[in-house]
């Protein structure tokens, strides 16, 4: 092909009139050229014109050749076939927008949650050569793996060449900050200068302000923080906020959409030796905290040989400290999940959920278009019998519906954005208030999402397309010209095997929410053990402040009474030992001061409580019924004594908490003592949602120690008073930490099992309408279709009730057959979950075997179904033989 083929295609691309002018005026010119010559031999001019004619042949197949050899047929005839398109969908707009909103709205809740999936794991951060930042892991932690800290940071700097800059950061402490709950990144001073991301406003954080001699109290803002609580203040630089107690200057802003390499950014960045300030338990030991080590590789610098050089760097380290460490990795660092696969996994059963929408809608259309097909089998008799061959009409049908499509997912994006506001709107309006200042932002759209929207769009039409389109062009053009419905047009095992295939998702979905509806319901009457509808737990976050806050709550009209508790409630208990005679028994223990078991309601079986007057050096326990059954078997408890030894093993996956020498002092180790039990207490279930038993020795202490959080019993309305009380104590510490009510922990459960009931309620409505609507219409037309043969039933004698039931049995089959699928599958996952260790977890809240629950929903489909096909049936049970005869 040379540069003129090039130009002539193009002219017949861009100015097709003109060509088809030209080529007009040259099939003419032949013509009368040859008839010219006929005429000079001495024949007449009209026998001439017309033996030119026949020596030339047809000018239509001439000019369809001289078309092909252009080479842009291809385009010619595809914008004859979306012409032909539109001109059919002016025909039947109802039918076209039926099946352009169904399928829309399948591909809009996928796209919802492809939005979702695509800001975790896709959506890299806004930061110059982005694949060049590698985060410092150890992939495999297990229980003797030390996390980094800035020492380490400071040694890969000095001890290897791998990273051209690198910084330390500890990620996502959420702390208040003048009374609002902000969330902050603490960086080294390198972390503006590696990431090569500069502010529009102000100045980013400098090696300086993270001097290890004391820093600068500043911060740089985030562009949401600038938003969320700046309201994009031009004259925020220069302003201080409070961080416990302390103030910081705010020296700038950042760009929207940099996100500081997380994947979602945090209001501002603070430097990393300012720990102590936003985490004061790390006070004393700072260079000790655990960090994340990030950095850009070397220009030049192979992997094989970074990740030498970091291995003979531990290797070095581990030597010098006498520790076993495991293998150290670079990992790439890109402001994404950093376990991509695992949330591919948790999105998998969501996908399929929310995908089973968009099959049944593909399944609802598919069986529409072999109606459709059924009625076009006249038009498709005379296109075939005047020269079409079979392909060229299924590319024409594949035209119509790639367009249908096409509209189908500029659709489907509209309801994905409408589906994701109104989702994030209703989770910020029934999120419980003291959780704190929760921010659900709208993730954004992309080209990667428009993206997904094609891909699925090809993928509906595929389904949905292909199968009705071949259908409809399996006819003998005789018959159908003689107006016979041929039998093999007639799509009676695909239509059935598409509505089983919309049963079993709808069958399957519903399950799934009356599966969390029930849980839910039985969630909201569990009984935790605590007393939870007057109760908050209160933490003190800056320990400076702890006896002024103290006294505000002592002197708290609306507390009634209140106790400490170290670790806090909610977190996880840390281990230890119990040894009576020569057995020794793991336990779990917590510290509690003497008005503990009154606030929370629970209730010493036996025995007698702590008084105000016990402390932690004070040799007696109280233990659990179950712990005192364990130890003491024959029953008693009460005047035993038994050894207390610590567990200094660290197992990460049980998030036991023990001594740290990397990370300072969470809670000390159990000192080695014998106690005497003076007290045995009621057995506690605690709260499902966070997976944390109550304790089963408990050890006095006072309400005045360090890390002690406080529970404390309100009078009053709860809400009303809690937010008082939060008020009054922010004015003391602005930097207040956690202030929230046990009836809110309890209701997290359900909380959250609600959301699975209206997802799955939502999704498994849109499936049964979806199903409904596709059986109504389908023996609709089946109805109109099978008139003749209806009129001669009845003309023969059939009752009003045999062609009820000939109607109804035209779905028997495929409704039961998808039930049986639908609920079946659902028992299976059921069995397989149960039979897994998460899955029996989950179990104990999720009853996913209830019986009620399938049986329910079974019936909901039945009735569906058969109201469905009720009102077509009965309109074939009415029908006039004798009209219907006389039509023919």
């Amino acid at each position: 092909m040379n540069f003129q083929h090039v130009k002539l295609r193009a002219r017949a691309l861009f100015a097709p009139k003109r060509v088809e002018n030209d080529l007009n005026d040259e099939l003419q010119f032949h013509l009368e050229r040859e008839a010219r010559k006929l005429i000079d031999e001495g024949m007449a001019p009209e026998d001439a014109r017309m033996k030119a004619q026949a020596r030339f042949g047809s000018t239509t197949v001439a000019a369809d050749e001289c078309r092909d050899e252009r080479g842009t047929a291809f385009i010619d005839n595809t914008i004859g076939d979306i012409q032909f398109a539109l001109r059919t969908f002016k025909r039947s707009p109802l039918t076209s927008f039926t099946i352009v909103a169904t399928v829309a709205v399948g591909l809009g809740v996928v796209a919802m949650l492809f939005t979702v999936l695509n800001i975790l794991i896709f959506r890299t951060d806004s930061v110059p050569d982005i694949n060049e930042m590698y985060a410092v892991e150890r992939p495999q932690a297990g229980e003797d793996a030390s996390p980094f800290t800035r020492r380490s940071l400071d040694a890969i700097r000095e001890e290897t060449n791998v990273f051209a800059g690198a910084y330390a950061a500890v990620n996502e402490v959420d702390l208040r900050v003048d009374g609002r709950t902000m969330s902050v990144n603490l960086v080294s001073g390198d972390f503006f200068r590696t990431v090569a991301v500069n502010p529009i406003m102000g100045r980013a954080l400098s090696p300086a302000d993270d001097d290890r001699a004391g820093g600068n109290p500043v911060l740089v803002l985030s562009d949401e923080g600038w938003r969320r609580f700046f309201n994009r203040d031009p004259g925020v630089i220069g302003q201080t906020v409070l961080v416990t107690g302390a103030p910081f200057e705010i020296i700038g802003v950042m760009p929207e959409g940099f996100r500081g390499l997380q994947v979602s950014a945090p209001d501002f960045w603070a430097p990393l030796v300012r720990i102590a300030d936003f985490l004061p338990n790390v006070r004393g030991s700072e260079e000790k905290a655990g960090a994340q080590i990030v950095g850009r590789l070397t220009p030049g610098i192979s992997m094989e040989s970074a990740r030498a050089q970091l291995a003979a760097w531990d290797a070095n380290q581990s030597a010098s400290t006498n520790e076993r460490t495991i293998s150290i990795e670079l990992l790439p660092h890109r402001g994404t999940v950093p376990q991509p696969l695992e949330a591919v996994a948790l999105f998998t059963p969501l996908f399929f959920a929310f995908g089973l929408i968009l099959l049944i809608g593909c399944a609802n259309v598919a069986n529409l278009l072999l109606a459709r097909g059924v009625a076009r089998q006249r038009e498709i008799g005379i296109r075939l019998s005047i020269g079409a061959s079979r392909s060229r009409i299924v590319r024409q049908l594949l035209t119509e519906n790639v367009l249908l499509a096409l509209a189908a997912a500029a659709g489907g994006y509209v309801v994905s954005r409408f589906a994701l506001e109104g989702a994030v709107s209703w989770a910020m309006r029934t999120m419980p208030v003291d959780l704190g200042d929760v921010n659900l932002g709208v993730p954004a759209a992309d080209w990667r999402v428009a993206l997904f929207l094609v891909v699925a769009t090809v993928a509906a039409t595929a389904f949905f397309a292909l199968m009705p389109a071949l259908q409809a062009t399996r006819i003998e053009p005789v018959r159908t010209l003689r107006g016979e419905l041929v039998k093999e047009g007639r799509p009676g095992r695909a239509r059935n095997i598409l509505i089983g295939v919309q049963v079993f998702a709808s069958a399957l979905l519903l399950i799934c929410s009356a599966i969390f509806l029930r849980s839910a319901l039985s969630s909201s009457q569990f009984d935790p053990g605590f007393r939870t509808t007057d109760t908050v737990l209160i933490e003190v976050a800056n320990e400076p402040k702890r006896t002024a806050l103290l006294q505000a709550i002592a002197s708290d009209p609306t507390i009634t009474v209140h106790a400490g508790v170290r670790p806090p409630l909610l977190a996880a208990l840390p281990r230890g030992f119990a040894v009576v005679g020569a057995k020794k028994f793991g336990i779990t223990y917590k510290h509690v001061s003497s008005a503990y078991f009154d606030v929370l309601g629970v209730p010493i079986v036996r025995g007698r409580g702590f008084t105000a007057a016990e402390l932690d050096e004070h040799p007696i326990a109280i233990v659990s019924e179950s712990i005192a059954r364990t130890l003491w078997p024959n029953g008693g408890g009460v005047g035993e004594e038994l050894r207390l030894e610590p567990d200094l093993t660290v197992r990460q996956g049980n998030a036991i908490l023990t001594v740290n020498p990397e990370t300072g002092p969470t809670e000390a180790p159990l000192t080695p003592r014998t106690v005497t039990v003076i007290g045995v207490s009621r057995d506690v279930a605690g709260f499902r949602v966070t997976d944390v038993k109550e304790a089963g020795v408990f050890l006095p202490t006072a309400i005045d120690l360090p890390r002690t959080l406080i529970v404390a019993r309100i009078q009053g309305n709860l809400d009303m008073a809690r937010q008082t009380l939060l008020e009054r104590l922010t004015r003391i510490d602005p930097n207040m930490g956690m202030n929230i009510t046990l009836r809110t922990v309890a209701r997290l459960e359900t909380f959250f099992l609600q959301i699975g009931f209206w997802v799955s309620l939502i999704l498994g409505g849109l499936a049964l309408l979806l199903t409904v609507s596709g059986l109504f219409s389908v023996l609709s037309y089946l109805v109109e279709q099978r008139t003749k043969e209806i009129g001669v039933r009845i003309a023969l004698g059939a009752s009003a009730q045999k062609v009820t039931q000939l109607v109804l049995a035209q779905t028997t089959r495929p409704v039961v057959f998808g039930l049986l699928a639908g609920a079946g599958l659902a028992a299976l996952l059921a069995t397989f979950m149960l039979s897994t260790e998460w899955g029996a977890l989950i179990a104990t809240i999720v009853h996913v075997t209830d019986p009620v629950a399938y049986v329910g929903s079974v019936l909901v489909i039945i009735v569906a179904c058969l109201l469905a096909a009720w009102i077509p049936a009965s309109r074939a049970a009415k029908v006039d033989p004798m009209s219907t005869l006389r039509q023919e």
